[in-house]
């Protein structure tokens, strides 16, 4: 978002959006993934929860926007198959939730996924595994993000040579 706010000329640090985390991918300057943390462990203010939702929407939306900017010679079907992600943790669960944008002007954001947190382990037998299949599961969408930005890159550098 601040790459946004740069080229408008907008330099003000409290127009920043600060999310509690983010995965970069360095080689491209890309960020694939934010994550938020609207309470503690138990705790639920649902007008935080939806703060924090509302907040990484938009930021979402302007991480696809600058990719859109860094990648403009790549194709629409390579930037439509682009999925970006949002870990977000409160109360006892975390929600996994990715956004596209399938066709031109539209966006759309899913929940992917959910998994709860408990405190005493012992008491629930197969926890560690929805914790395990959680993991996975991000972690090789995080990968098929990477894939697909590197596709992106490529198509974008071949274009932009042969201009």
């Amino acid at each position: 978002m601040t790459m946004q706010l740069q080229s408008q000329g907008i330099t003000d640090g409290r127009l920043k959006y600060n999310a509690d985390g983010k995965i970069l991918v360095e080689d491209l300057s890309t960020e694939i993934l934010l994550s938020e943390v609207s309470s503690s462990y138990g705790k639920n203010s649902k007008g935080k929860t939806s703060f924090d939702h509302h907040k990484a929407m938009f930021g979402l939306l302007a991480m696809i926007r600058t990719i859109a900017i860094l990648y403009k010679y790549g194709s629409f079907e390579t930037f439509s198959r682009l999925k970006l992600h949002f870990a977000h943790t409160h109360d006892r669960t975390i929600l996994h939730w990715t956004m596209s944008t399938p066709v031109p002007s539209v966006y759309v954001m899913n929940k992917e996924q959910r998994v709860g947190v408990i405190d005493e382990f012992r008491k629930q037998k197969n926890n560690t595994v929805h914790f395990v299949t959680f993991t996975l599961t991000l972690a090789s969408a995080l990968e098929e993000t990477m894939g697909v930005l590197d596709v992106l890159k490529d198509e974008h550098d071949k274009k932009e040579t042969d201009r």
